[in-house]
């Protein structure tokens, strides 16, 4: 069974977000469930743990037991119960399983900053060559034998 640490915004508030750690593939679908399709964020794949179905399930439940759902005689039952129906269920065991969009996967890298533009001088508008560049440009478009002053 796949496991990652997430962030969880707490019903599905930004404003108000928690680190979980270790958290199994079946765990962040009753999150997701709990407090919203969007409200798991951040997911960062760390390991795998070996848990039978029934252990997770039995798990689960004893942590999330008390939120409820309406099923489809309108009966309130264990979010848990909803998401894991039956007495032999089957619980998610890889992440990719949930189908989460990418976007809600941790970023691997920054995105760096382009560099900023040059500044132009002060009062001419235009951007100041560097000196090396000015000293090639001032014999570049004269020719060898050609005399620049008289």
């Amino acid at each position: 069974m796949q496991t990652a640490n997430i962030m969880v915004a707490l019903g599905g508030d930004k404003g108000t977000t928690v680190p979980k750690y270790n958290v199994t593939a079946s765990e962040i679908a009753v999150l997701r469930a709990i407090h919203g399709a969007d409200a798991v964020t951040d997911v960062e794949p760390v390991g795998e743990i070996e848990r039978p179905h029934r252990e997770e399930i039995a798990r689960l439940t004893r942590e999330y037991g008390r939120a409820r759902v309406p099923d489809a005689n309108g009966n309130d039952v264990s979010i848990v119960a909803s998401l894991f129906p039956g007495a032999a269920a089957r619980t998610f065991r890889t992440i990719e399983e949930l189908e989460i969009p990418e976007e809600f996967f941790k970023a691997e890298t920054r995105v760096k900053a382009k560099p900023a533009p040059a500044k132009p001088t002060k009062g001419k508008g235009k951007v100041k060559p560097d000196e090396d560049e000015a000293a090639d440009d001032a014999t570049d478009d004269v020719a060898d034998d050609e005399k620049l002053f008289g």
